[in-house]
């Protein structure tokens, strides 16, 4: 009797352990196609924080660093025959997969991009004839932040503000395409074709006043700029030293719709500091370790007494002047610093609290 009651209590352990195990459930992937001469974009709601592709000989998948919730997707191969998968992770922990295949010249591709993010930001298709006898100049709403071309030996490109220029080779292939993403996150798809056109500028039309972005008045910003060298700095608290280099918040003001951040470069070491670039973004406050941050690239509208070598024992003020802004209270507004070829990279975070308490340039 005591035999039969131990194995109908490990019976129904078993049973219980069975009803609580996972089921295996599968990820359902979407079919999407590649070609050579042709660049596919994949638009997520959110970041991308992971991409995994099966065949790196056949295709190459990488997120867009100027909008981290796009993927760019690309043959690296022509005519492949085989099939290939990609998958994307969000930081939301959203999952997605496609199998991958080539689509032969002279179909239709049926989903020249992918968009994931239901409607979150405005998707627009057009087509466009281009000449290797004509510069092509493309006009958007807002200014550009991302551009590039389905086949890189047949067109190149140049963006300004709200401008992208297309030029076209000689020997360019008939058909390709363009993708670009203004500051708005809005995306513009562009299939172009080779051809003898006359028309060479194309203007997507908002009803805006002024169809081309100019920068900011010079003699305005030099009338602030002769203005702010009369100030003496007024903030002392927002600074980073690192490997002898002190990156500090000198001043912070307010003129009209902008805003001046001034900062302070000394270089405490005997070896020059040569600045390879300058990003400021809007990024989370990191709460844990392990905390995924969101960000978002805030540029500069305007720079000045920017000089590039910090010579060793000196220093030198970076004046940037922004559109007006507040950022939440959750969130840092940074600024990096990074050296060519070296190892100090400099990173200062401003609070909102000291944005909210800048000062009007001009006396009234």
């Amino acid at each position: 009797m005591k035999r039969i009651y131990i194995l109908i209590v490990l019976c129904v352990a078993a049973f219980g352990l069975k009803a609580q195990s996972p089921e295996q459930e599968s990820i359902k992937a979407k079919n999407i196609y590649v070609s050579f001469d042709f660049v596919k974009h994949l638009v997520f709601p959110v970041q991308v924080s992971d991409i995994e592709v099966g065949e790196k000989e056949l295709i190459s998948a990488e997120r867009v660093e100027e909008a981290p919730h796009v993927v760019r997707l690309c043959a690296q191969s022509e005519d492949f025959e085989k099939e290939t998968n990609v998958t994307v992770v969000c930081i939301d922990g959203s999952v997605y997969t496609y199998h991958v295949k080539y689509i032969a010249n002279g179909l239709v591709d049926p989903s020249p991009n992918i968009y994931e993010d239901n409607g979150k930001w405005e998707h627009n298709d057009y087509q466009a004839d281009v000449s290797d006898m004509h510069m092509a100049e493309f006009f958007f709403p807002s200014d550009i932040i991302y551009g590039t071309q389905g086949n890189e030996m047949s067109f190149a490109l140049q963006s300004y503000n709200n401008q992208l220029k297309v030029s076209t080779a000689k020997d360019a292939v008939e058909n390709s395409n363009l993708f670009v993403i203004d500051k708005n996150m809005n995306t513009y798809s562009i299939v172009i074709r080779r051809n003898e056109t006359s028309v060479f500028t194309y203007n997507y039309d908002d009803k805006r006043e002024y169809t081309a972005h100019i920068d900011v008045n010079s003699e305005v910003m030099d009338k602030c700029l002769q203005e702010l060298r009369t100030k003496k700095r007024n903030i002392y608290s927002v600074g980073e030293v690192k490997n002898k280099f002190e990156l500090s918040m000198s001043n912070l003001y307010v003129h009209e719709d902008f805003m001046f951040f001034i900062f302070d470069l000394k270089n405490k070491s005997y070896i020059d500091y040569d600045i390879e670039f300058v990003k400021c973004f809007q990024r989370d406050i990191k709460k844990s370790k392990n905390a995924i941050q969101q960000e978002t690239t805030i540029d500069p509208i305007y720079t000045k007494d920017f000089e590039t070598k910090i010579k060793g024992k000196s220093g030198n003020r970076l004046v940037l002047g922004f559109n007006k802004f507040t950022i939440p209270d959750n969130k840092i507004f940074e600024i990096e610093l990074y050296e060519k070829g070296g190892g100090r990279h400099m990173k200062l975070a401003v609070e909102n609290k000291y944005i909210i308490r800048a000062e009007p340039l001009f006396e009234k």
